[in-house]
């Protein structure tokens, strides 16, 4: 054996040992392209496709001396491109461009990786793949200069383009074999949470006073137009979506949920719309977002009230274009998702004050539909209660449902129930959990009703007996006085018919009194919830509703 001959098959060996030495497609590559680094000037290496249906060069994966990145990318060609494309997948083994900058296919594939490799001119040494049946792709040696590949350079290729060939395809294809199993287990686990969504949510408890509500539901059936679902803190708005979706067109397709108030502000983006790998610190792969997987399907996004304004500019083009950009990538995905929204904060209140944008708003309220608090339909109160009396008892694995102590349901339906079902559903597992054995007086478990604290007609009675009072006191000095007697009657009669504030508006100066002591403070130590003995949550609703500012302040 000859020495160049000898060379030949130590080069060829060790160039298969390196793409052979890993089924992960990255690893592979990345220890072809150190093995590579040593024959040949590199600074990247890539593998395309041309796709001619779409006009386009179809990046596949990207290798450089410290990377890999798998791309995915679609770069547009010229038809002065789609002529050299066609002719060298025609025609040609090898091509040998000293100088690619100005070239209509070397120009733009190195445009489009300018954010990976320097741009700059540079040789390219292009082998094309493929087997007796069809075009793998165009493996790409990027130079570091330009006029850097030489003769033997190219018989060194060629030299590879067989077993390159072989690799390429059964690692591409392990490739795509490994990312159809993460899509088949993302749905399998889809199905498993719809599955346990039709078990545990098939049937609204309490319809009597949702059937307003429930009317409005079934006129959805067999829709798919956005659905926005208005209502306050624990009032099920969740199962409202899930009744929503199980009478769509898409009842059969994805559907995932995502609480925008649950995510930090700074993960909200990347969450819905993905990211690639190496958008930002730890993301050390890609990762679709909450749109690409909900595709074909539904959406439901919880609380989208406390979206952020900037967050709210990129779902309002999502909605009107059906499109996607992942973070860190510039390449559009398009998505056919259908969006169900809830949330608890007054949206036009919000839209007023500038936090919610108008436009997104009218969107996303193509059918809204409001569910009433419970403290409007205690009708349901004893349905619910049962409903999770048995629920309860037999998740806690009670031999039987517990009883309800007398006048027990009345004392609740007097309650204002500010967490709603959700307090409810709460309220009856504390009292089983701390009396077990006797029938459950549930009332006694009831916090202080928080509308008491703001029952401003109470407050405004209070002080008109301590002021009759006071002048009760006074005149009475003077009873002598015949005349000091008939005004005392007159006054009497006067203050009998003093003028009332409204519920409402008597409330509302209640609490800008109480914000304006604690200098617009609401919650913490000497926070106006401190100062009323409310909790935080609950005046915030209270000013929601009275379209109180948060950080009011005013000297009275």
């Amino acid at each position: 054996m000859s020495d160049s001959v000898a060379k030949d098959f130590a080069f060829f060996r060790g160039a298969m040992l390196a793409a052979s030495s890993s089924l992960n497609l990255a690893d592979a590559l990345r220890a072809f392209f150190d093995f590579a680094s040593q024959y040949f000037p590199l600074e990247g290496l890539t593998l395309h496709k041309f796709e001619p249906r779409m006009k386009s060069l179809h990046l596949l994966f990207l290798v450089t001396k410290s990377d890999y990145i798998f791309l995915d990318e679609l770069i547009s060609m010229s038809k002065e491109g789609e002529r050299d494309l066609a002719l060298f997948e025609n025609n040609m083994f090898i091509i040998n461009t000293p100088s690619t900058i100005d070239r209509p296919v070397g120009g733009r594939h190195s445009r489009a990786l300018k954010k990976y490799l320097p741009f700059k001119d540079r040789a390219y040494l292009v082998a094309n793949l493929s087997t007796k049946n069809q075009t793998i792709g165009h493996l790409c040696l990027m130079g570091s200069k330009t006029n850097c590949f030489t003769k033997a350079h190219e018989d060194k290729l060629r030299l590879l383009m067989p077993l390159m060939s072989m690799a390429m395809m059964n690692l591409l294809q392990y490739h795509r074999t490994i990312e159809l199993q993460k899509k088949i287990d993302a749905q399998r686990q889809q199905l498993s949470g719809e599955v346990t969504l039709l078990k545990n949510s098939s049937v609204i408890i309490g319809q009597e006073g949702l059937s307003k509500t429930m009317k409005m539901v079934r006129q959805l059936t067999g829709m798919d137009i956005p659905v926005l679902i208005l209502g306050e803190t624990g009032t099920g708005k969740e199962l409202i979506a899930d009744a929503v979706q199980r009478i769509s067109l898409r009842k059969n397709a994805p559907y995932i949920k995502v609480n925008c108030g649950a995510i930090p502000e700074t993960l909200v983006d990347s969450e819905l719309f993905g990211y690639r790998k190496g958008a930002f610190t730890g993301a050390n792969e890609d990762r679709a977002g909450r749109f690409e997987q909900a595709d074909g399907g539904t959406l439901f996004l919880d609380e989208i009230g406390d979206l952020p304004l900037q967050l709210q500019v990129r779902l309002l083009r999502v909605l009107q274009n059906g499109v996607i950009e992942r973070l860190g990538s510039g390449n559009p995905i398009p998505v056919d998702v259908r969006i169900i929204a809830a949330t608890h904060r007054p949206l036009e209140t919000m839209l007023q004050n500038g936090t919610f944008r108008e436009d997104l708003y009218y969107r996303l309220s193509a059918f809204p539909l409001t569910i009433p608090p419970l403290r409007e339909r205690t009708q349901d109160l004893p349905s619910l209660v049962y409903h999770f009396l048995k629920k309860i008892a037999k998740e806690m694995n009670f031999s039987k449902t517990p009883q309800l102590s007398k006048n027990t349901m009345e004392r609740l339906k007097t309650y204002s129930w500010p967490g709603n079902v959700r307090e409810l559903q709460n309220l009856i597992e504390r009292a089983m959990i701390l009396a077990p054995d006797a029938p459950l007086k549930l009332d006694q478990y009831l916090p202080i009703d928080p509308i008491e604290f703001l029952d401003t007609n109470k407050s405004i009675d209070a002080l008109k007996n301590m002021v009759e009072k006071q002048i009760d006191t006074a005149l009475d000095k003077r009873m002598n006085d015949g005349e000091v007697k008939n005004r005392k009657i007159e006054q009497k009669m006067d203050r009998l018919v003093l003028p009332l504030k409204s519920l409402d508006a008597a409330m509302s100066d209640h609490i800008k009194r109480a914000l304006d002591q604690c200098h617009g403070k609401i919650h913490g130590p000497g926070g106006a919830a401190d100062l009323l003995k409310i909790h935080p949550s609950t005046l915030r609703k209270r000013m929601d509703k009275l379209n109180i500012p948060y950080g009011y302040k005013h000297q009275y």
